[in-house]
């Protein structure tokens, strides 16, 4: 058998003179000459650490001559000289028995060309496996505690968020877009129509590719933008699993930073639901038959629906009704009070300023919260240079003012946008208003589907409780579905008539 010998000597034993070199060859060869073998190369790795040997240049050259058959097996003085730490000598030995070739130690009485060294193989290939679980267990430990601070453990993050030193934190550049499109929906509530809105506007999504409403859907339905990032859901795609996901049981929830309330999340995806459990999904609003389907709610929330060959939208729960021809009839006549009514005008007008100036004392009072924290931050960098604050303690006191300078400007963009798009119906409030009486002077003439259009080009929400019915409208009244202000007054304009 042709054999390599693979010598490595400390420093610090050749400089004492308690071992050499070729005290080492010798031996090497002599054993290697008691059984008959031939030494056709030596692997000198004098003076290189036994923390690691396997990266170096002659231990390289060995792996290859084994590889090309030039020799079959390696004898050492002791496994010491080969490796010092667990994990190369598990690599070794895992090489050797791959390759076939001996791995033969002097002092330990080990050759793996015989069955008592191979069980030797069978011990490391074991410890190697117990070394592999003990990994992995720390990993999962680490990972578990990690979860349980909140911290990011992994895997990508949806767009308006993006991965800082290990946390997942909102992305400044993405989140108004990210907030856009839940507005957006609110707004005309069909993904395509968002998707739609977002291309036209210019905006593209994180792989710079034109929006499509699957990933304006998916993005829609995510939890994270109101506070709660789900993971730990998604497993590599195999035979038994073609879909990837993990059983419900083991999805981990997680708080990350909210791009919108809780309340508007709920709403946008309280809609969504709908959508998906009845027919709303599976058909075009404007091919419908029945002009308020979708639309007409009773007020718990239900929604009122026209059986076969009946002529009223009604609510299984509640056990409401209304004639469809009187519904149809007083939408008309609420439409034409708004549009006619000099007082109802001036009232709106009036509202769209008090929203325009609420949203400027927004934004006027985030400004302001800005420039104090800023210069709070830059008081706190002094402290730190003059040695007042120790470095060790500067990120304690730091870190919050500046995470609440980050989320008021994120907020105080979004406020901009909100304004923009107030001051923008405000313009625009003449055009519409005009367009919706054209719809009135034609209705007659209009065909059921340009009538639906019609419909769904100024409402948002029609509520009925059996006695009073409420139009919100959305075009023409477009505060009519914002929020509650911080103050608690109502910014909604609610249309009221009373049935009769």
């Amino acid at each position: 058998m042709d054999v390599g010998l693979f010598i490595r000597v400390s420093t610090l034993d050749q400089a004492n003179n308690t071992d050499s070199v070729e005290t080492h060859i010798e031996r090497g060869k002599l054993y290697a000459q008691s059984r008959g073998w031939n030494v056709v190369a030596i692997y000198n790795l004098a003076g290189v650490s036994g923390k690691s040997t396997i990266n170096h240049v002659n231990t390289k050259q060995m792996f290859n001559d084994i590889r090309v058959g030039k020799i079959e097996g390696i004898i050492i003085s002791s496994l010491s000289r080969l490796a010092r730490n667990t994990s190369e000598l598990l690599q070794y030995s895992k090489f050797f028995e791959d390759h076939n070739a001996s791995l033969i130690s002097i002092n330990e009485s080990l050759d793996t060309s015989t069955s008592g060294g191979k069980f030797f193989y069978t011990l490391l290939s074991a410890l190697s496996t117990y070394e592999r679980e003990i990994t992995y267990e720390r990993q999962m430990a680490s990972l578990n505690y990690r979860r349980k601070l909140g911290k990011f453990t992994g895997g990508m993050v949806s767009y308006g968020y993006k991965i800082v030193d290990a946390e997942v934190v909102i992305n400044e550049e993405e989140a108004p877009v990210r907030r856009l499109i839940y507005d957006l929906f609110l707004e005309h509530q069909r993904m395509s129509t968002v998707a739609r809105e977002l291309n036209k506007r210019g905006y593209v999504t994180r792989k710079g590719k034109p929006w499509s409403d699957t990933t304006v859907r998916r993005l829609l339905k995510n939890t994270d933008a109101k506070g709660i990032r789900k993971c730990n859901y998604r497993e590599p795609i195999s035979d038994s699993n073609p879909t990837g996901l993990k059983p419900q049981s083991e999805w981990k929830y997680l708080p990350c930073p909210a791009l919108i309330s809780e309340k508007k999340w709920d709403e946008v995806n309280k809609i969504i639901s709908d959508q998906e459990e009845g027919s709303i999904h599976k058909q075009p609003l404007n091919k419908r038959v029945h002009l308020f389907t979708g639309y007409l709610k009773c007020n718990k929330g239900h929604r009122l629906r026209i059986q076969s060959k009946s002529k009223n939208y009604r609510c299984k729960e509640c056990k409401l009704s209304i004639n469809k021809n009187d519904l149809e009839e007083l939408f008309l006549s609420r439409l034409k009070k708004f549009l006619i009514s000099e007082e109802e005008l001036n009232e709106y007008l009036k509202s769209n300023n008090q929203e325009i100036q609420l949203k400027r004392d927004e934004i006027e009072f985030a400004e302001n919260q800005i420039k104090k924290l800023e210069l709070k931050l830059e008081q706190l960098v002094d402290l730190n240079v003059s040695g007042e604050i120790p470095t060790q303690g500067f990120k304690k006191h730091y870190e919050p003012i500046y995470n609440r300078k980050e989320n008021l400007e994120a907020n105080l963009r979004g406020l901009e946008l909100e304004l923009k798009k107030l001051i923008d119906a405000k313009s625009s409030f003449e055009t519409v208003s005009s367009k919706s009486l054209d719809f009135y002077n034609k209705w007659d003439k209009l065909d059921r589907s340009e009538k639906r259009y019609a419909v769904e080009s100024v409402t948002n929400e029609i509520i009925f409780d059996g006695r009073n019915i409420k139009f919100k409208l959305k075009q023409i009244a477009p505060q009519s579905f914002l929020e509650l202000s911080q103050n608690g007054q109502q910014r909604s304009t609610i249309l009221l008539f009373v049935v009769v």
